[in-house]
């Protein structure tokens, strides 16, 4: 474009110069002279229409320019703004994860962690009066959890506080031969927790002669099952069990069907006297049924019997009518 310029600029000095010369040449000539003004004039107003056209394009072009950057500077804009966001959105969720990573790794945090997973899966299943959190015993150790049940389980002590960072340390190994060490800790570690569990938390006359053990990972669960299944022998001997949310559940819902079938015993004589009411009021029910029905029966009797008369009555009236009296 800026080349179009200097082309039309030098055009118009040419043009002057030959003007001017042409001028010199022919100073006399008058007609000669207002001729090349005439055309000097209009090459000049040519030369500035076309200079003002391509300033006009030049601006749309510019304006257009201009608009378009704009529009993907506000696209940019969001698109920023969405990242940010999406950065916070993570930023939030890995402090999550690091704060879920330290409760894990903390053994009173983790302990707290068992304990809460392990209140709320009692609540949503049985009453408030058939459990009972940090129960302190008579030998003055406190047990997590003690479920209250009638018969042989009577109440059972769980314990929520299981030694996870030998299991962490199996799952970390990086040779056979340290796994294998890790294995023997984990199985010394889990057999000493039954130990402990057994002899804290099954007192005679007091709790349930077993106790629980509650894990609250499936995972670790099954893998100490698949890592040791000879360990289940120390459970039956110790009568402390393993158990994970799954099984737990299963347990729970087993005593949740003894409370109601209490319930119903414990009911039973009420419902029974209920029913012997109930037939009471049925015969007499029945009795009063009769009577009303003998009443029916004797009210139509004598409905009968008064159409009978009324017919009677109204026959002999008919019977006067038809008398005459002239004869």
């Amino acid at each position: 474009m800026f080349e179009i310029f200097e082309i039309l600029i030098i055009i118009s000095a040419v043009s002057i110069i030959i003007s001017t010369y042409i001028f010199f040449r022919g100073s006399g000539n008058s007609e000669r002279l207002k001729v090349l003004l005439e055309r000097q004039d209009n090459l000049q107003k040519n030369i500035i229409d076309i200079i003002e056209n391509n300033i006009n394009k030049i601006d749309l072009k510019f304006e257009k320019s201009s608009n378009e950057h704009l529009d993907n500077l506000n696209i940019i804009r969001e698109k920023i703004g969405i990242i940010d966001k999406a950065q916070e959105n993570i930023s939030g969720l890995s402090e999550n994860v690091l704060n879920l990573k330290n409760i894990l790794s903390n053994t009173s945090k983790r302990g707290r962690f068992g304990e809460i997973l392990l209140e709320n899966l009692i609540k949503d299943q049985l009453p408030s009066s058939n459990f009972e959190f940090q129960k302190t015993l008579s030998n003055k150790t406190r047990v997590d959890c003690i479920l209250k049940s009638t018969g042989p389980l009577g109440k059972l002590c769980i314990d929520a506080k299981f030694p996870k960072e030998g299991y962490e340390k199996v799952m970390n190994s990086k040779t056979k031969t340290e796994k294998i060490n890790n294995l023997k800790v984990f199985k010394s570690d889990i057999l000493k927790h039954i130990e402990d569990v057994s002899t804290k938390y099954i007192i005679p006359g007091e709790t349930s002669e077993m106790a629980l053990i509650f894990i609250p990972s499936e995972s670790i669960y099954l893998e100490i099952f698949r890592y040791f299944p000879e360990i289940s022998e120390v459970f039956f001997s110790k009568k402390t069990f393993l158990i994970s949310p799954t099984t737990l559940w299963v347990i729970l819902s087993s005593i949740e069907s003894v409370l109601r079938d209490q319930k119903i015993k414990e009911n039973a004589h009420i419902i029974q006297n209920q029913l012997l009411q109930l037939s009471e009021e049925m015969q007499r029910l029945e009795i009063r049924v009769k009577k009303l029905d003998s009443h029916f029966n004797n009210a139509q009797s004598d409905l009968n019997d008064i159409v009978i008369t009324t017919k009677k009555i109204n026959q002999k009236n008919q019977n006067l009518l038809k008398v005459d009296l002239n004869k």
